[in-house]
């Protein structure tokens, strides 16, 4: 016999095993421990700031210098680095 024919010929058994799986799945998904959006901590944040027409030294002070003070005061900053140069810091 194929599988069509026992269907048709028993839907008692065919509604069961359809509830067996369907139950079966529904135990499964929820015991996975997973997230649509997990709560992650990136490592490193990359932050650059082009500033058109300015030479190293100007984009320095007048930018580098104050991110540095500003982003100094993120809490379990660990190490920060920077770095300028002609038109972006």
């Amino acid at each position: 016999m194929r599988l069509p024919e026992i269907s048709v010929r028993r839907p008692v058994a065919t509604i069961m095993v359809f509830a067996a799986i369907l139950l079966l799945g529904s135990v499964a998904f929820f015991k996975l421990n997973l997230d649509m959006l997990p709560d992650i901590e990136p490592p490193a944040v990359s932050v650059i700031t082009p500033y058109p027409g300015a030479s190293a030294t100007d984009v320095e002070s007048d930018i580098t210098k104050y991110l540095e003070d500003q982003l100094s005061t993120t809490p379990n900053l660990d190490r920060m680095e920077s770095k300028s140069k002609d038109n972006i810091s």
